[in-house]
């Protein structure tokens, strides 16, 4: 008898040990099953956006691609759905609070998942009420310094930017996760897409505020103290963080 438990026992062995040689393995979001599953989600997310008859996400690029146009815009707005619009928002707000764990990972600033879901479910919150905020404040200085359809396209545009973002964050997320990447190369990408998306914001508000006299310098104002300088604050703060 004590010799067929020994058998069964030896059986069994050879998987629990691998059951927990993975769970003695430093965490890394390429081994955790509950941040390949999140990616797995954020594809799924694509994909439903993708095979929508409406074309939302090619009519979105289109629009973005070409400059501000009413006529366009209008175009576009029709046949754009809500929950289209808000499947991409949260895909954006997932896959950039992914790519912060990413970084923070490679610099060896969290010690295990319990931390790294803490700072997902943060970063998401926290962009999440940065992008409320920004828009709030856009509203609020637009209906001052602007007309009132310069302020809607802004707003727009602004959400229409940080979509696009969040789709090359996804691919970024992606990237991070499943290759070993430096340090160093995840900041320059980091930085990469960031730029970008500044630029493509200030070319887009270039053409819808440059309209009278005094428009270029109005942008420089409105750019610099509701979107630049915040970044370099926030910049700031990262590499006094060591991050």
């Amino acid at each position: 008898m004590n010799g067929a438990l020994l058998m069964v026992s030896e059986t069994v062995n050879p998987m629990l040990k691998a059951l927990e040689e993975r769970a003695s393995q430093p965490f890394s979001p390429m081994g955790d099953d509950v941040f390949v599953g999140i990616l797995l989600l954020l594809a799924l997310l694509l994909a439903t956006v993708l095979a929508d008859n409406t074309c939302y996400l090619r009519q979105l690029v289109a629009s973005y691609s070409i400059g501000h146009s009413r006529r366009l815009s209008d175009e576009v707005r029709t046949s754009r759905a809500l929950y289209m619009r808000l499947l991409l928002l949260l895909l954006a707000t997932v896959s950039t609070s992914f790519c912060l764990v990413n970084l923070l990972h490679a610099n060896h600033a969290l010690s295990g998942r319990t931390e790294a879901l803490t700072l997902l479910l943060g970063g998401m919150a926290g962009i999440a009420l940065w992008m409320l905020l920004k828009t709030a404040l856009y509203s609020l200085v637009g209906a001052i310094l602007f007309t009132p359809p310069q302020t809607a396209a802004w707003n727009q545009v602004y959400a229409d930017t940080f979509i696009i973002t969040g789709l090359v964050s996804y691919l970024f997320a992606i990237a991070g996760a499943f290759f070993p990447l430096p340090p160093r190369a995840l900041a320059i990408v980091a930085l990469a897409i960031l730029l970008l998306a500044e630029t493509g914001l200030s070319v887009k508000a270039f053409h819808i505020f440059f309209v009278k006299k005094y428009g270029g310098l109005l942008l420089i104002v409105y750019l610099c103290t509701l979107e630049w300088i915040p970044l370099l604050v926030l910049g700031k703060f990262f590499a006094r963080s060591g991050l």
